[in-house]
């Protein structure tokens, strides 16, 4: 069963996200926080630009 609000779009994004907090989550155990927090403040970048297209 599918949500039909959710579109291949949104679902392709959020894996996207999934892969880069397991990427940084990788970093932080190899204990490299600072390309854990690069990691994070892409997904920090794309947030903030989804979240202007829906205020508009």
């Amino acid at each position: 069963m599918t949500d039909p609000d959710i579109d291949d779009t949104e679902l392709e994004a959020l894996e996207f996200d999934l892969a880069t907090i397991e990427a940084a989550m990788d970093r932080v155990d190899s204990g490299d926080l600072e390309g854990a927090e690069a990691a994070m403040a892409r997904l920090t970048d794309v947030g903030s630009d989804a979240t202007a297209e829906k205020s508009e």
